[in-house]
């Protein structure tokens, strides 16, 4: 039986938003590897640094609320251009940043751009693609992508040790403006017909659930439970409920809320879910790790993130190929249980694991972890109807996003110290990575009950 054939100019706007994704996320996860350097350089503490990535991540997930809203009103080109533009902006604003607040500034400029950009990835597969093929080009747009925390560590750490931080952000220049040719040329510039007004409310009570959930697990920091941690706790859970009530209420929603009563989606989203957190706070916690306990170079703390990452990043059309042959079920049952197994072998050797360990263990985790996060999303979608794509496409990114600031939150957490010596720190931080292993560990056996709930209830192959 012949497959339907995929236009070539489809392939290349594939590859042009995923492109300029790619570079999104490589500076997401090369600022990982900077902070000691920035923290000495700017005289910031590990909490503060931290939102670089944190406060991007979140930026980015409020963001991908919007796509479903910019897909109805904007062609795929103009949401496409909108995206570019915002982000050559952040990066400029980065690039010549002459104190900690302005970087913050033009990393969360750069942020918004990623937004645009990241969802529209998956948009595209979604609405061009012929469903029979939507694992392999999943699998296909995840490899471009998922090559960013492969080369960001490595790329970081290369960079900032020979060229200092800002060459992070010139050197990718060259690259976005060939994303943009390819954009520009290939990407459908059909405007919808659709009428769509922006849900304002909506967006403004999401916004404040997500904004101060991350601000009450920032703050845990004091490691109390503080009257300013239950309040932002109870803001987020009444802003999340006025969301949903509104929703509900509404006729145009930001997002279908309806998607959510697929059960087999919603434990896919979980999966997806809980593989996307321990996967930032691992890739955040290593390099500090690396760094201020063994006291590697930046260029040593990338490296050891490097064979893992490629490796993941390889096999993903391979996993998503997996899905369109076997369905969710065995790939998911095979990720969940390998991911369970190599966690438990990291807490083990956590506590004294040095470079080389970490380099193997790393790898392994990593193709564990991408197994359940490559199909998760696929078997989500197929879950629901095809005009809810775009919606549940913008629900599990906004969800990546998010959970990615939650992981990342959570290891800055376990990492901080209060020594004031350099033995002080590198025990105190041995000490935190660790638990943070442990902590992860349990959570994945969690998740295996998301598992085991979405093979019960799912309805697609």
């Amino acid at each position: 039986m012949n497959e339907e054939k995929v236009s070539s100019r489809v392939i290349w706007s594939i590859v042009a938003t995923a492109i300029l994704s790619f570079l999104g996320i490589l500076t997401e996860t090369s600022m990982n590897v900077t902070f000691p350097k920035l923290i000495q350089q700017f005289h910031q503490p590990m909490g503060t640094v931290q939102w670089l990535t944190t406060a991007y991540l979140l930026v980015v997930a409020l963001l991908m609320m919007t796509s479903a809203h910019f897909n109805a009103i904007f062609s795929k080109r103009r949401t496409y251009m909108i995206g570019w533009i915002i982000f050559i902006l952040g990066d400029i604003i980065a690039i010549i940043a002459s104190n900690f607040w302005l970087l913050l500034l033009g990393r969360l400029v750069m942020a918004v751009g990623t937004g645009f950009a990241l969802p529209l990835v998956f948009n595209v597969i979604f609405t061009s693609v012929p469903l029979s093929q939507l694992g392999k080009y999943s699998g296909f747009g995840s490899l471009i992508i998922s090559l960013a925390p492969a080369l960001g560590p490595v790329y970081g750490g290369v960079v900032t040790y020979a060229l200092g931080w800002r060459a992070i952000f010139i050197i990718i220049l060259p690259v976005a403006i060939i994303s943009l040719l390819l954009g520009w040329f290939n990407l459908d510039h059909q405007k919808p017909t659709a009428k769509n007004q922006f849900a304002y409310g909506q967006f403004i009570l999401i916004g404040i659930s997500l904004v101060s959930a991350i601000l009450a697990l920032g703050q845990l920091e004091s490691g109390r439970l503080t009257a300013t941690i239950v309040i932002l706790a109870l803001v987020a859970v009444v802003a999340m409920i006025g969301f949903i009530q509104v929703a509900k209420r509404s006729t145009n929603q930001l997002i279908d809320i309806s998607v959510f009563r697929s059960k087999a989606m919603v434990m896919a989203l979980l999966i997806y879910a809980t593989s996307q957190a321990i996967n930032l706070a691992v890739n955040f916690a290593l390099p500090q790790y690396s760094q201020l306990t063994f006291g590697t170079t930046t260029m040593i703390a990338g490296l050891i993130l490097m064979p893992g990452s490629l490796l993941g990043s390889a096999v993903g059309p391979m996993y998503g190929s997996m899905y369109d042959r076997l369905g969710g079920n065995k790939p998911l049952t095979w990720g969940s249980l390998g991911f369970l197994v190599v966690m438990i072998i990291f807490s083990v050797m956590a506590p004294s694991i040095a470079t080389v360990g970490l380099t193997i263990v790393y790898a392994l985790f990593t193709l564990a972890r991408n197994l359940t996060f490559s199909v998760a999303m696929t078997a989500g979608v197929a879950e629901v109807k095809p005009q809810q794509f775009g919606d549940v496409n913008a629900i599990f990114n906004t969800v990546q996003q998010f959970v990615g600031a939650v992981g990342t939150t959570v290891a800055a957490l376990f990492l901080q110290t209060s020594g004031t010596t350099k033995a002080a720190i590198a025990t105190q931080t041995a000490t935190g990575f660790s638990h943070l292993i442990w902590f992860s560990t349990v959570i994945v056996a969690i998740s295996l009950i998301w598992l085991v709930i979405y093979m019960k209830t799912k309805t697609a192959k």
